[in-house]
Parts: C-alpha cells; sequence; structure tokens
C-alpha cells in the first residue's frame, strides 16, 4: 500500500496567501486613477485649445471688419472725394440668434498728410493731358472695428489698424480734404 503525504491544512495555506491577497487590486485601482487623472488633463487641454482657437477666429474676423474699413474709405475718397469719417455697422451673416453680433467700424477722416510732385507721372506735365495738376500724395486713416453684442452693445472684440497710402497720379486734394486738421477729435482717432 502506498501511503499519501499528508495534506497541508487549510490555515496553513491561507498564511502563505495572506501577505499577496489583494495586490493585483491595488495596482488595478493605482493605474485607473492614473488613467482617469491622464484623461481628465487631455479634456481641460482639449477645452482650452477649443476656447483659444474660438477667439482667434473672433480676432481674425474683427482684424478684417477693420481692413474693409480701410478700403471702404478708400473707395469713397478715390470714387466720390469724400473725406470725411464715417461709421458703419453691419450683421454678421452667420452669428449666434440669441446674441445677434454685429461689427461696428468707425474710420477716421482720409486725411492728406503729404502733397508732393509726382515726378514718375506723365500725366503731371500740366498742359499735355489736361489743365490740372496731378500730385502724389500721402493719406492717413484709422480704423476701430468692435463686434458687439446687439443687445447690450457689450464689445465681444476690437481691432484698431491705422494706414498710410499713398496714392499717385492724384488731383490736388480740395480744401474740404483739410477741414479735419480744425478738428481735435478727428485729429485725435488718427494714431501711429
Amino acid at each position: 500500500m502506498r501511503e499519501t503525504p499528508p495534506r497541508p491544512s487549510v490555515r496553513k495555506r491561507q498564511s502563505r496567501l495572506l501577505p499577496e491577497s489583494g495586490s493585483a487590486y491595488l495596482i488595478s485601482l493605482l493605474a485607473l486613477v492614473l488613467l482617469t487623472m491622464i484623461g481628465l488633463s487631455l479634456t481641460l487641454i482639449t477645452q482650452t485649445e477649443l476656447q483659444i482657437g474660438a477667439n482667434e477666429g473672433q480676432a481674425n474676423k474683427v482684424f478684417y471688419a477693420a481692413d474693409s474699413g480701410i478700403s471702404e474709405s478708400t473707395a469713397r475718397a478715390l470714387t466720390n472725394a469724400d473725406y470725411q469719417s464715417k461709421t458703419l455697422s453691419m450683421d454678421e451673416p452667420y452669428g449666434n440668434p440669441l446674441i445677434t453680433p454685429r461689427f461696428r467700424i468707425e474710420s477716421s477722416a482720409f486725411l492728406p498728410i503729404l502733397d508732393s510732385p509726382c515726378n514718375l507721372c506723365e500725366i503731371n506735365n500740366v498742359g499735355s493731358y489736361s489743365d490740372r495738376a496731378y500730385r502724389k500724395v500721402n493719406h492717413a486713416i484709422a480704423v476701430r472695428a468692435s463686434r458687439v453684442a446687439s443687445t447690450q452693445d457689450v464689445p465681444l472684440a476690437q481691432k484698431a489698424i491705422s494706414a498710410m497710402l499713398e496714392v499717385q497720379p492724384w488731383r490736388i486734394s480740395p480744401p474740404e480734404a483739410l477741414l479735419v486738421l480744425d478738428d481735435p477729435l478727428e485729429l485725435e482717432k488718427i494714431r501711429f
């Protein structure tokens, strides 16, 4: 007959496993907490990046609105000899219907600041093409554009642009173009 080896008692087995019991649970719990913290930080970074992108888009819209104010003032001066300051307001085409944003574009007067002979212009020769003398004229203009919520006129974003434009050939500026020099409020708008 064969003798069977004695079986270890249940107590001995438990005492051998007791120091290691639950270590896998703690390791998996620590890994879960670590992954949760990484996920939350990535969520926060993503939200911040989305907000930065939205703010940059809003700043670009206002910049282009101010740039269009310079183009509009230049076109008015070239076509209609209108040198006066002007304020334009236009609704944003695809804006939020709850706040109905719009752009307010305030342009200064189109001020001639330097009037000099146009040496390179062939039409500057008085009498050869007409009896008017043509000149090279530098103009200064400043535009401030704002994106506002039309319910309370709360500014959401603002940009200011100043520009100097040289136009040649240009007919001699009319005297009303220089009336701005007598108005300190208009001169205050033009800053470089």
